[in-house]
């Protein structure tokens, strides 16, 4: 009975032999009990950079899902090439990159076919197609997994942050209080500038527009630098006579400085002098305006020009004041020549620029 048995075994592989023809591979080319692509398939062909630990034989998967296996893998100058056998009825898209994966971490190594994250589906792949190197990719292989492993707990890594530990450790310790003040500070330096995030943020896009606006002065800029350059040199060779122009306003200023000093009290009498007189044109005000409108203009003021001349004639209006107080305050005093106080107006005296128009009006 056992005979029986191996007999039958014995008949399957040389049937799957006898179907594969001149094909063998070897006992990874014989397919396995569900890891077999159907009868009606499609070869593509994929480039590895390592093929590390895959064989032929092993599955090949589109979202968890088996669609075909991998035929023989086989060397392609510096490359690893994967022929895959994909089944009919599967629709894989044409833009899928292909990743040498793990089914665990001890376990038997795939492909996995799937399209890149962000892009949609394009077009399908047909008996034929290729993927490159460029569009392939490899999970980190269980040894780099490891040795990594190794590398960190074999006195590196974590006798660093041991050493890291104990050095902070000792810093904190008795400071507890200030660090605790420190993170308090920190607290309430990141909060501050979380309220001015907004101002922060408009700095930023001023800045960006300022890089914007210049990145299209470019030109100008550049042609700006460029001929500096040119005025610099022209000011190099004038260097002698620009330190001579300096030491000159620099002899003036010493010669303007010494009279200034030596003139000092006279322009400081000179100055202390005219303070009576512009203090009365300050307090003249408007007065002195319309006064010289008249002085320039008489003996016809222009503020009367037309009630002067009218036709062929001309009227003329004259007051005398000569009034004894005017006599005895303004005219005597001026002919003796003394001080005299400020002439006092009479009553009687009349505006002349508002004197009576009328024909015939004679002199008080």
């Amino acid at each position: 009975m056992r005979y029986r048995h191996v007999a039958t075994l014995l008949g399957v592989a040389l049937m799957s032999i006898a179907s594969t023809a001149c094909s063998f591979d070897g006992v990874n080319s014989i397919p396995l009990p569900g890891n077999t692509a159907g009868s009606d398939t499609y070869r593509v062909v994929v480039d590895l950079a390592d093929a590390q630990n895959l064989v032929g034989n092993s599955p090949v998967k589109a979202g968890n899902v088996t669609v075909g296996n991998i035929r023989k893998v086989e060397t392609n100058g510096w490359h690893a090439r994967a022929l895959l056998d994909i089944d009919s009825d599967k629709q894989i898209p044409a833009n899928v990159h292909a990743a040498l994966a793990q089914t665990s971490l001890f376990g038997s190594q795939y492909i996995e076919l799937a399209v890149p994250e962000g892009e949609g589906p394009q077009g399908k792949l047909d008996d034929g197609s290729h993927i490159a190197v460029a569009d392939t990719s490899q999970y980190p292989p269980v040894e780099k997994v490891l040795s990594s492993l190794s590398l960190v707990l074999n006195g590196s890594g974590l006798q660093q942050l041991r050493t890291i530990t104990d050095q902070t450790d000792q810093i904190l310790n008795g400071h507890e209080q200030n660090a605790r003040q420190l993170l308090g500070r920190l607290n309430t330096f990141v909060s501050d500038i979380n309220k001015q995030r907004g101002d922060i943020e408009n700095a930023i896009e001023s800045m960006a527009s300022l890089s914007t606006k210049l990145s299209a002065q470019v030109k100008t800029i550049t042609h700006g630098i460029d001929t500096i350059g040119p005025a610099i040199g022209v000011l190099n060779a004038q260097e002698k006579n620009l330190m001579t122009m300096l030491d000159s306003i620099g002899s003036f200023g010493d010669s303007a400085t010494g009279v200034l000093n030596r003139s000092r009290d006279g322009l400081v009498d000179e100055v202390r002098n005219l303070a009576p007189t512009l203090n009365s044109l300050a307090a003249s005000g408007k007065s002195l305006p319309e006064a010289l409108k008249v002085a320039l203009t008489l003996p016809f003021p222009v503020t009367t020009i037309e009630r002067t001349a009218k036709g062929d004639y001309v009227n003329l209006f004259l007051t005398l004041d000569i009034s004894p107080q005017k006599l005895a305050n303004v005219v005597l005093p001026s002919v003796t020549r003394k001080p005299r106080d400020e002439p006092q107006l009479s009553r009687q005296a009349v505006d002349p620029l508002r004197a009576p128009t009328a024909r015939g009006e004679g002199t008080r």
